[in-house]
């Protein structure tokens, strides 16, 4: 079932929803959830490449960088607040961790969100 929505998620009507999932239906996701909020949701990613991969996305649609407005600092910042709380929970920060964000055609998915990932097995 992940694996199918992933492959949606990359098309054009994928881009539509996969916004509005995130945006209002966060909780009936089949996510591996680790921490959720309001306006932003951290959980593992279906697909990891790095030991411990976390995926970390704003509920609301914003689909890269170049597109954040004002009115969407809050959901970054809440993105970076839930990424602060999943570093804690999962003691990355003796082991070291990164955070990226892909633009362009490195973006899989058309809606901005965060990798946090590290070498280290945190789950």
């Amino acid at each position: 079932m992940k694996s199918l929505l992933f492959k949606i998620s990359k098309s054009k009507i994928g881009d539509l929803i996969v916004g509005i999932a995130f945006g209002k239906l966060s909780k009936l996701l089949p996510l591996d959830k680790i921490i959720e909020s309001d306006k932003a949701i951290a959980f593992w990613h279906p697909k990891p490449f790095y030991k411990t991969h976390i995926l970390i996305v704003p509920k609301k649609a914003i689909k890269n960088i170049s597109l954040i407005k004002d009115e969407d600092l809050e959901y970054i910042a809440e993105c970076y607040s839930l990424i602060n709380k999943v570093v804690v929970k999962l003691n990355l920060e003796k082991g070291g961790y990164s955070v990226i964000t892909n633009g362009g055609n490195r973006q899989e998915v058309n809606q901005i969100h965060f990798h946090l990932y590290s070498n280290e097995n945190a789950k």
